[in-house]
């Protein structure tokens, strides 16, 4: 759970102060482009389990992040996380350039690239020894790649009424988020009181498998040369089944969406300040630690 909520946070907070619309060029407000630090805290149940920064350098026609998020000591006993994003997005209109995530989780080692330019986006995912598996699909306008809708929901006009639905490339699979208004509030974050915005989203988690089909391989393959192949024991583990164990099938509780609630700060900035989700077993929340402008 907390793998897929803290890379969505490290995305979401991309532009920093930055979603605001653009200054007209050469006017008073033009400023040359500044780098800022963004510090999160995420807990699970009220405990904390992990920490997260980001860089945030705007440019003119772009915004670059780079983000790093790490378990604590407590949490590394059970699990350990050290992953990072690097990514590009396109402005005027939101879309997507560049992303790559670097997972380092136990002794698991991932690597995902998805890199669009104005007609395609090709996504890349290296898994160990594994065969890289590898996907190119045509970039539609709701199409996008982590980064890219990130930045387009903290665009989202203040006066939204109903939910929006897009469409992210994370490696070789797209997956469906829906993004709904849900009312202003005020909430206590960053050692102050801030009325945000709150929306939710909801992802849906079958997704579809857009890498293309490998060349037919006999049944009775077991060397691994299929990616899957290479691939059906990591499958089974998600599934709940384990080598040497009795095939049980899919659980039938497994979830088919995950949803969780995002809080925007409610004036210009738009900044990210809270996220949270419940999992099987309890709630993960992700908020706003400080912020700093990097010299």
């Amino acid at each position: 759970m907390l793998a897929a909520v803290v890379p969505l946070t490290l995305a979401l907070a991309d532009a920093g102060k930055h979603a605001r619309p653009r200054p007209p060029a050469g006017g008073a407000a033009a400023q040359g482009p500044h780098t800022e630090r963004l510090r999160y805290q995420a807990t699970w149940n009220g405990l904390p389990v992990a920490d997260a920064e980001l860089l945030i350098q705007p440019g003119r026609d772009t915004v670059t992040l780079r983000a790093r998020a790490e378990t604590n000591e407590a949490l590394d006993l059970l699990w350990q996380m050290r992953d990072s994003v690097e990514a590009t997005v396109r402005l005027n209109p939101v879309r997507p350039a560049r992303f790559a995530l670097h997972q380092n989780e136990n002794d698991r080692r991932y690597e995902t690239t998805i890199v669009s330019d104005d007609k395609r986006m090709v996504g890349t995912v290296e898994r160990g020894h594994r065969k890289t598996r590898r996907a190119e699909v045509p970039l539609t306008p709701t199409l996008h790649d982590p980064a890219s809708l990130a930045y387009l929901i903290r665009t989202l006009p203040p006066d939204m009424a109903h939910p929006a639905s897009y469409q992210v490339l994370a490696g070789t699979k797209i997956y469906g988020i829906t993004v709904a208004p849900a009312g202003t509030e005020r909430i206590d974050v960053a050692e102050r009181t801030w009325k945000a915005r709150r929306l939710h989203l909801t992802l849906q988690l079958v997704p579809t498998d857009v890498e293309p089909t490998p060349a037919a391989v006999p049944a009775a393959a077991s060397d691994g040369a299929s990616d899957a192949a290479g691939d059906a024991p990591e499958r089974e583990e998600r599934r709940g089944n384990h080598p040497g164990r009795p095939d049980l099938g899919e659980r039938r509780d497994q979830p088919k969406v995950q949803e969780a609630d995002l809080w925007l700060s409610a004036d210009a900035e738009r900044l990210p300040l809270q996220m949270r989700a419940e999992s099987f077993w309890g709630w993960v929340t992700i908020e706003l630690e400080s912020r700093s402008a990097v010299q």
